[in-house]
């Protein structure tokens, strides 16, 4: 984006306020920590602006109510430009699309609890902000439940597109000889449970959060095994703005748990399971955490 631009998206932002500010009270903003605001780049500086790409995974992470967006990553999008004394501009999309979002500098930073891999240390940096593992979702009314990935081998499995799990199912897949299973890729987690009530597939790989929310809308749904695991993190796009802006969602992340607000938020989506302890920086030439696949 260019400097023009992002000016005037910080004067949108800043109209936008005020006239916001006549109506009826919104939510308080948290308060502005002066320290991680500094490490930002000048540019985003001078806009007011954070432009956040939300992925649509669904409850309780990201969904959409009305025409409100909901979700732990929508809360933690909000309360990191709040930090760094920014207006949020939030995009809802699907996952598959985020980090190639990132590289057409659509976006400075996407939420999606992305596991840091080396494939994907190729095209963006990251900071680490939760945890979280990966579960079969099946069907109670079903024999069949998984709880180890040997146990894909001749059956049809699926995961949303561009997921860390379907990167592990299909390297799962390659141990399985000739008893291959059908992996199924999917854009949104309640296309993928469409697929699994109607038997297309007979399990679907997601994470955990996902799989109990899908468990609490549908009493026919059940969580098999815990696979995986490991620190998640927000993207950062890959351009002149990286190291600044790195630091800066960093530096955002530990005031937000330090004060006690992160985890406030965790509690309120039923996501303090995977509560982190600390941000993380990795980039390019960084090694990957290891995970338990």
């Amino acid at each position: 984006m260019t400097t023009h631009r992002r000016k005037v998206l910080g004067m949108i932002a800043a109209v936008a306020a005020g006239a916001f500010s006549l109506g009826p009270a919104q939510a308080q903003s948290l308060e502005k920590s002066d320290a991680a605001a500094a490490l930002l780049p000048k540019s985003i500086q001078d806009a007011g602006v954070l432009r956040i790409a939300v992925p649509d995974v669904g409850k309780p992470l990201a969904y959409k109510e009305g025409d409100a967006l909901k979700g732990m990553d929508v809360d933690l999008a909000n309360a990191v430009a709040d930090t760094l004394g920014l207006k949020a501009e939030i995009s809802l999309i699907p996952f598959s699309a985020a980090l190639a979002g990132l590289q057409a500098n659509k976006y400075d930073i996407s939420y999606g609890e992305f596991y840091v891999t080396e494939e994907r240390l190729k095209v963006a940096d990251f900071v680490t902000s939760w945890q979280d593992y990966s579960s079969f979702l099946v069907s109670k009314a079903k024999d069949y439940k998984p709880t180890a990935l040997p146990e894909i081998c001749g059956h049809q499995i699926g995961a949303m597109a561009g997921s860390a799990e379907l990167e592990t199912l299909n390297k799962a897949a390659g141990e399985c000889g000739d008893n291959k299973p059908t992996i199924s890729a999917f854009p949104s987690i309640s296309n993928a449970i469409l697929a699994l009530n109607s038997g297309r597939v007979e399990g679907v790989l997601i994470n955990r959060g996902g799989a109990q929310e899908a468990i609490n809308l549908d009493s026919g749904l059940d969580a098999s095994g815990e696979i995986g695991g490991g620190p998640t993190a927000t993207a950062v796009a890959r351009n002149e703005n990286s190291e600044q802006l790195l630091a800066a969602l960093k530096g955002a992340y530990d005031h937000l748990i330090q004060s006690g607000e992160y985890m406030k938020i965790l509690e309120k989506n039923d996501t303090a399971y995977g509560a982190a302890k600390e941000a993380v920086i990795y980039k390019e030439g960084s090694t990957p955490p290891k995970y338990g696949f």
